[in-house]
């Protein structure tokens, strides 16, 4: 039996995997289990070979997809019913943000199980912060403060080669449209209309809340088109902050005396906005080891096994149960995560959802290149999002309409 999965753990990534397989195959010693390890990319692009793969290509049994791919995969008749594997599988004890994300829009049939989600903060060092604001907490709660205190830091921290106020938490160096999204969000924009029949990709909110992302990079707060590991990090005093949705600070705690704070993220507008973020797991149709592959989804899915894999990544578990024994188990974490959790959003789990978010990443992604040299206008952007919205609205009238 293969698993195609993502790097949820980086580095790290083989040997976790090695580890939780490990507890699987002690009580399933007569089910075979091989990891495949790809990076998001590489599965989108892979999600559209499955379907009909040549003689060649290896078939996959159970695939770890974000959480709005799910509606696709069902069109495209790639995932497997698991309510017909097993009538009696249910999600009541699934969080209930990521309940509509596992279902075929309309029905109640389900086609992917939830595994683990993360939620967009705001990492500090404390040491850090306490040299440029007496009052982080007040500072980091709206963008604009974000951005005066990534001033302060980066005239504090000017002796320091390499120094950036802000860590970018995506290996590649990226800009991340999920990180934009808060951003969006907290202006009042969004990417669809509530009845999801027209984009609002090319309005004024939301070109402002992507804008207000892209300063990060625009004024070097933020570095791009870096490697991570060619830059310094939090955790080696190169840099002071981090918006990231995994949890990511466990690093820091080997370091004696260093403390890491999390806040939500810095409000655009009137309220903050988390982007929550679930991994689902889903069976291909064309397994033959369907029963097996559903075994290891209800393995992922019991508390016990959700605590241990949520812990090795740090995420947070996709049940009840376990998420309550998990945020309860530190009153650091339940203060800091609870309120974050309640104002978070999810995307859609809409046909054309992943390939919005694609057509968005691309735009980012010239858009860093034009940051690093030198040629970003905001009438560029303005241009390609107004582009964008008429490529969406054609994908929404064929597809959701």
């Amino acid at each position: 039996m293969i698993l195609w999965a993502m790097p949820d753990s980086g580095a790290k990534t083989k040997e976790d995997h090695a580890s939780f397989v490990s507890l699987f195959k002690q009580e399933y010693p007569s089910v075979d289990l091989t990891v495949r390890v790809f990076t998001r990319n590489v599965l989108w692009r892979r999600m559209f070979t499955i379907k009909n793969p040549t003689h060649e290509e290896e078939i996959p049994d159970i695939i770890q997809i974000p959480h709005y791919w799910t509606a696709l995969l069902v069109r495209e008749g790639v995932a497997a019913n698991l309510s017909e594997l097993d009538p009696g599988l249910s999600l009541s004890e699934c969080l209930l943000p990521l309940k509509a994300h596992c279902y075929q829009p309309g029905t109640k049939d389900i086609y992917s199980y939830p595994w683990w989600f993360d939620l967009s903060a705001l990492h500090y060092r404390a040491d850090h912060l306490k040299l440029v604001t007496s009052n982080p907490e007040k500072d980091l709660s709206t963008w604009q403060g974000l951005l005066d205190v990534c001033e302060a830091l980066r005239e504090k921290f000017s002796d320091i080669p390499g120094y950036f106020p802000m860590q970018n938490s995506d290996w590649r160096g990226s800009l991340s449209m999920r990180n934009a999204l808060p951003c969006v969000w907290g202006r009042g924009g969004a990417l669809l209309s509530a009845d999801r029949g027209e984009t609002l990709v090319g309005t004024k909110v939301f070109k402002e809340g992507l804008r207000d992302y892209i300063t990060l990079a625009l004024k070097n707060y933020m570095p791009i088109l870096r490697e991570r590991g060619s830059l310094g990090t939090m955790a080696s005093g190169k840099a002071s902050m981090m918006i990231s949705r995994k949890q990511g600070v466990n690093t820091f705690s080997a370091r004696r005396g260093l403390r890491v704070r999390t806040l939500p993220v810095p409000t655009t507008g009137e309220q903050s906005h988390a982007y929550l973020s679930a991994m689902n797991l889903f069976i291909n149709v064309r397994s033959q080891h369907k029963k097996d592959a559903l075994k290891f989804i209800k393995f992922c899915a019991r508390p016990d096994m959700q605590l241990t894999y949520a812990g090795m990544i740090e995420a947070f578990p996709a049940f009840e149960s376990a998420f309550e024994q998990f945020i309860f188990s530190s009153s650091q974490r339940l203060q800091t995560y609870t309120g974050i959790l309640s104002t978070a959003r999810t995307l859609p789990n809409i046909t054309v959802m992943g390939t919005i978010m694609e057509i968005l990443k691309r735009i980012l992604a010239v858009c860093a290149t034009q940051i690093v040299e030198n040629r970003f206008t905001q009438a560029s952007l303005d241009g390609e999002l107004d582009l964008a919205a008429k490529e969406i609205e054609y994908l929404l009238s064929i597809y959701e309409g």
